[in-house]
């Protein structure tokens, strides 16, 4: 392949040597997964989509316009936000709460090289994946955020991904949460090209004992194709949520990777995709019950529209040591059109004999009996089916408890289910 020989020759330019020596390893690993992605991608074209659209490798410049700070004011719903412009941390655009630590990669390799050492690229997914194979090669900056000890925000932080200038913009994140601190982040991404363009993001979070994260993302892309790699380590009576809506995208890929490495952590994996025309989503799931008495729950729902196509691949490991875990998995959705499809497959790996595991999936069209119920009470067609897809995605909207993030995730899922009006 020639991208792996342009690979080699970007490596080479690394000055640091540490950072060379860890892509180094991610490239001696490239050709593995690149064979292993025609099973993983087996739905999802991306590669072959993006090699015909893009120069994956060429090297951005941190500049930023004048167009980029308004539209930041746009999108800020929160006291504190954290902006990225095409791939750079802007922190003259920033807004850093107290006892959070913001610092680029260089920056923490330089200051805190234990903390460095065990945590970048510690436990992503590069090993496996393609494209995060791509991202840690290739991204110029890492943002990082640590939240000291026993902190607790009780306001969330935003944290915008901005692409103005460029085709190919790589994102790169690392989330710290010390012992018993609580914090929660909403993430979005915003295309300000009026062009086609892909965006990476790769994202590395790291829970202590007894802390506890609340990760909200919202996705809408248009036309445009992304990829999203959410990796997290959990230590010992840590909690973890995640909620994640997607709402259009040429092609939109999902990786969340979660690992319950001691006893007693937990973790929610909530999802809604709502997607029409022919957009592309494709969540990729997995979780690593590692030790005793550990719980997860995802749940994961979508609506298909238009020529649209939706991928759900959801993987449960149970070790052997992993006594007393529950785990569930569950994968629904809803078909609006003959031209749309859905391709799921929830997944269960046990090796321990006493847990409680399940998992399931559905898959159909909207329920003729109960439009028709709604219509002879003297609702109209339109209506009834509006009223039933907002109870089809409010189960998801009802987990999360923070109010204000509840209040704007329905009035985003309320904005893209408008637009299934005419299906």
């Amino acid at each position: 392949m020639n991208i792996t020989k342009d690979l080699k020759k970007l490596v080479s330019k690394e000055e640091d040597i540490n950072l060379k020596n860890k892509k180094t390893d991610i490239l001696d690993s490239l050709d593995l997964t690149y064979s292993l992605q025609k099973e993983e991608y087996k739905y999802t074209p991306l590669l072959k989509n993006l090699e015909k659209k893009f120069d994956l490798l060429k090297e951005n410049k941190d500049q930023i316009s004048q167009k980029s700070y308004e539209e930041v004011a746009k999108f800020v719903n929160s006291k504190f936000y954290l902006i990225s412009v095409d791939g750079y941390f802007k922190s003259e655009l920033s807004n850093i709460p107290p006892k959070v630590k913001i610092k680029k990669y260089s920056e923490l390799e330089r200051e805190e090289k234990d903390t460095f050492e065990n945590m970048y690229q510690k436990h992503d997914d590069s090993k496996s994946d393609f494209f995060s194979s791509l991202n840690s090669i290739i991204h110029e900056d890492c943002l990082t955020i640590s939240v000291d000890s026993n902190t607790v925000l009780k306001e969330h932080i935003t944290i915008i991904n901005i692409n103005e200038n460029y085709d190919v913009n790589n994102y790169r994140k690392m989330i710290f949460c010390d012992k018993g601190s609580e914090i929660s982040i909403f993430e979005r991404f915003i295309n300000l090209k009026s062009d086609e363009n892909f965006s990476s993001s790769v994202t590395e979070i790291f829970q202590v004992e007894n802390s506890k994260l609340n990760y909200y993302s919202a996705q809408d892309f248009k036309e445009n194709y992304h990829y999203n790699s959410v990796n997290v380590f959990q230590k010992r009576d840590s909690v973890s949520n995640f909620f994640t809506v997607s709402f259009s995208g040429s092609i939109v890929r999902n990786n969340l990777n979660i690992c319950l490495h001691d006893k007693s952590c937990y973790t929610n994996m909530y999802g809604f995709y709502a997607m029409n025309d022919k957009s592309l989503i494709d969540n990729h799931t997995s979780v690593d019950h590692v030790d005793e008495n550990s719980l997860s729950n995802e749940h994961y729902k979508g609506i298909m529209g238009g020529r649209s196509n939706g991928v759900f691949n959801g993987k449960i490991f149970v070790r052997k040591k992993a006594q007393k875990t529950n785990a569930f998995q569950s994968n629904n959705n809803i078909i609006l059109s003959d031209k749309s499809k859905v391709n799921t497959k929830p997944q269960l790996e046990i090796w321990a004999d006493d847990v409680k595991c399940s998992h399931g999936c559905t898959v159909g069209q909207m329920d003729d009996d109960a439009i028709f119920y709604l219509m002879s009470r003297g609702i109209s067609r339109k209506d009834s089916i509006s009223l039933l897809l907002s109870a089809f995605s409010s189960e998801i909207i009802e987990k999360i408890t923070d109010e204000k993030m509840k209040s704007l995730f329905t009035e985003l899922i309320k904005k893209q289910l408008e637009k299934f009006n005419d299906e």
